[in-house]
C-alpha cells in the first residue's frame, strides 16, 4: 500500500507550510560547479529559495505536551497539529518513537528529553519543512540493517534539525532521500561502551542532495559524516573527534567542506570513487593509528584542498588511483609522511604547500606517475635550508629533491618503518644524495619557495573543547599525538581499512 494510505490509516492529516530554507554562506569560495539551486532545477526542483529564506516564523498555532494540557504525549499533538503549528515540549522524559507526516516545529523547552525506549528510529520524519528544535534525543534502537536513528528525514525537503543534543543513539541524524535541509549545532554522542562496528554515524546522508551541515559537534560514532551518492552538499564549521573516520566518503560528487576539524581519530577523511570535491581551510589533526591518514584519496578525481591544515598525522595526505586534484596552499606538516603517493597517483598538482616539519616529506612509489610540483613557476615551501635564494626572488636558485630511499623501501617492506629517522635512515638517504645509483624514486620541485607562504600557519590551534581532556573511543589526549605521529608503535593498532563497511 502506498505509504499516503498507509499514513492516513493512522488518521495522520496531509499539509503544508513554508519554513527558513537553506541559504549559503557567502564566506564558502566558489568552486568550479554551478550552484547546488541549478542543480537541483535540472532535476525538477523548483521551490523558490528567496521565499522559503523570507519566512522568519512560521504560522501556526502553539501546542504544548503535558499536565494541563490536551496532549498527554507527543505524538498526541502531532495528531492534532496543522500546518505550521508549533509543539512545545515541557522538560522532562516524553516517550517516543513519534512519526511526523505534516510541516510542523516541535520545540524543547531546557530539559526536555525525548526517548525511543531502545526501539526503532525515535524521530521519523516523512514531510517537508519540518523542523526539530532544542531537544535531548536519546535511545533509538540498534538495527544497522533498519539503520534506527536519533533523527531520520526520510525523503524531505527544506527540514531543519538545529540546537540538539543526541545521545544513546545508533545514528544520530540519518538523511534518506533528503534534499535542501539544514543540520545545524546539534551536539551527536555515541554510544562508547559499544563495539565500534556495532555503531552508527554521527550524520548519514544517503541519496541526499543540497542539503547542508554546519556547527556540529560529533564525538565517539563510528564514522563522523557518512556521504553515500550524496552530490551538492555543504559541510561547514563542524567538529569531529575520537571515531574511525571523521569523514567517510563513498560514490559522491560536487560537494564542500570549508572550516571543519577532524582530530584525534583513527583516520581524518577517507574520499572514495568521488569526483569534485573542495575542501578548504579546513583541520585534519593528530590522527595516529597504524595506517592512519588525515586526507586518504582513493579513486578520487579534480579534488581541490586549498587552505586546510594537515598536522600531526601518521601520514598527511595519502594518493591511491587518483587523478587531476589540485593540492595548493596548505599546510602538510609534523606528519610522520607529508606526502604519500601510490604509483597509481598522477596528473596532480602540487603548489605553493608548506611541506615543513615531517620525518618523510614526500613518499613515492617505484614506478609512479607524473605530478607537477609547481603551479605558475611557484612551488613549495618544504621547510629545508639548503634551498638558497641568492637573486632574492623568494624562489630557489635550483630544483629540490625531495624522497626518502628508506621510506620507499618500507613501502614494500611495512617492518622497516620502525627504523625510519634512525641514524641507518639517514646515512642510506645521504649516500642516496651523493651516489645516486639505488634508482629509487624521488620527486623534484623546479621552483622550491625560499619562504614560508603568508597566512599559512604549520600549527593547529590548542584543543580548548570540553571533550580534549576527557577519554574518547581512542583515549587520545589532546596534541598527544604530534610528537610521535611517525613512530609505528604510537597511537592505537586498530587499522580503519580492515574494520567493516555498513552503507
Amino acid at each position: 500500500m502506498p505509504r499516503v494510505l498507509a499514513l492516513a490509516a493512522l488518521a495522520f492529516a496531509p499539509a503544508a507550510v513554508v519554513l527558513p530554507a537553506v541559504v549559503r554562506s557567502a564566506a564558502v569560495p566558489p568552486v568550479e560547479v554551478p550552484p547546488v539551486a541549478a542543480q537541483l532545477a535540472l532535476h525538477g526542483e523548483t521551490r523558490d529559495h528567496a521565499r522559503d529564506a523570507a519566512a522568519a516564523e512560521p504560522a501556526g498555532n502553539a501546542l504544548r505536551v503535558g499536565p494541563g494540557s490536551p496532549y498527554r504525549t507527543v505524538q498526541d499533538a502531532i495528531f492534532a497539529a496543522r500546518p505550521g503549528d508549533t509543539i512545545h515540549i515541557p522538560a522532562g522524559v516524553h516517550h517516543g518513537p513519534i512519526h511526523i507526516d505534516r510541516p510542523i516545529v516541535l520545540i524543547g523547552e531546557d530539559g526536555a528529553i525525548l526517548d525511543g525506549g531502545g526501539h526503532g528510529t525515535v524521530v521519523h520524519v516523512m514531510a517537508d519543512d519540518v523542523e526539530i528544535r532544542g531537544l535531548t534525543i536519546r535511545g533509538s534502537g540498534h538495527s544497522l540493517d533498519h539503520d534506527d536513528a536519533a533523527i531520520k528525514l526520510d525523503g524531505c525537503v527544506g527540514c531543519r534539525v538545529v540546537d540538539n543534543r543526541i545521545e544513546a543513539a545508533l545514528h544520530g541524524v540519518y538523511l534518506l532521500r533528503a534534499s535542501r535541509s539544514t543540520i545545524a549545532r546539534n551536539v551527536i554522542e555515541g554510544d562508547a561502551g559499544r563495539a565500534e562496528a556495532r555503531r552508527g554515524n554521527g550524520i548519514h546522508l544517503y541519496h541526499s542532495t543540497g542539503n547542508r551541515l554546519e556547527g556540529n559537534r560529533i564525538r565517539a560514532v563510528r564514522d563522523g559524516i557518512y556521504f553515500s551518492f550524496a552530490d551538492w552538499n555543504d559541510v561547514v564549521a563542524n567538529r569531529v573527534t575520537g571515531v574511525r573516520y571523521g569523514l567517510h566518503y563513498m560514490y559522491s560528487n560536487d560537494n564542500r567542506f570549508t572550516g571543519n576539524e577532524f582530530r584525534r581519530n583513527a583516520a581524518g577523511a577517507a574520499i572514495m570513487f568521488s569526483n569534485r570535491i573542495s575542501f578548504r581551510d579546513n583541520i585534519f589533526a593528530d590522527h595516529t593509528g597504524y595506517r592512519a591518514y588525515g586526507i586518504l584519496l582513493q579513486t578520487a578525481t579534480r579534488v581541490t584542498a586549498q587552505g586546510n591544515r594537515i598536522v600531526g598525522n601518521r601520514v598527511g595526505l595519502h594518493l591511491d588511483n587518483s587523478l587531476d586534484n589540485r593540492i595548493v596552499g596548505n599546510a602538510i606538516a609534523h606528519n610522520g609522511i607529508g606526502i604519500d603517493l601510490l604509483s597509481s597517483a598522477e596528473a596532480n598538482v602540487f603548489a605553493e604547500n608548506a611541506i615543513a616539519g615531517n620525518r618523510v616529506a614526500v613518499r613515492p612509489a617505484q614506478g609512479g606517475g607524473e605530478n607537477a610540483w609547481a603551479e605558475a613557476g611557484r612551488g613549495n615551501w618544504w621547510g629545508d635550508p639548503s634551498v638558497y635564494d641568492f637573486d632574492g626572488d623568494g624562489i630557489g636558485d635550483r630544483p629540490y629533491r625531495a624522497g626518502d630511499p628508506f621510506a620507499t623501501l618500507a613501502q614494500a617492506r611495512p617492518a622497516l618503518e620502525a627504523f625510519t629517522g634512525t641514524l641507518a635512515a639517514r646515512a642510506l638517504a645521504w649516500a642516496d644524495r651523493a651516489f645516486p645509483v639505488f634508482g629509487l624514486p624521488t620527486v623534484v620541485d623546479p621552483a622550491p619557495l625560499a619562504r614560508a607562504p603568508e597566512g599559512l600557519p604549520l600549527e593547529v590551534p590548542p584543543d580548548t573543547s570540553a571533550d580534549a581532556s576527557s577519554d574518547d573511543a581512542y583515549d587520545w589526549g589532546a596534541g598527544r599525538a604530534r610528537g610521535r605521529a611517525g613512530d609505528p608503535t604510537a597511537g592505537h593498532a586498530a587499522d580503519p581499512h580492515e574494520a567493516g563497511h555498513h552503507h
